[in-house]
């Protein structure tokens, strides 16, 4: 896990760059701490991750029921049928 030094920047310069600043933070995804004078008074951090590593993904599928043979191919079939039958949109973004 890689750590970062926050970035420090001051309750007036924040005023003035707000936008950017939360941009920065979104982008980044590291804090920046707000300064008044030399004191720190609040921070600005991306919100939590939430969801599941790629590593507790693979747990989770490892611990999953698998299917047997019969019922893989009865749902395969049922993906092609599904396929089959469904129309699409000509554009999908219509």
């Amino acid at each position: 896990m890689r750590t970062h030094e926050a970035q420090q920047i001051s309750a007036t310069e924040l005023a003035r760059n707000m936008a950017q600043t939360i941009d920065d933070v979104r982008i980044s995804r590291n804090t920046v701490l707000i300064t008044k004078g030399t004191r720190v008074i609040a921070q600005l951090a991306p919100p939590p991750l939430t969801g599941l590593s790629m590593q507790g993904l693979i747990r989770l599928l490892a611990y999953m029921p698998s299917l047997n043979a019969g019922d893989a191919q009865r749902f395969s079939e049922d993906l092609e049928t599904i396929r089959k039958n469904t129309p699409l949109a000509a554009n999908p973004w219509d």
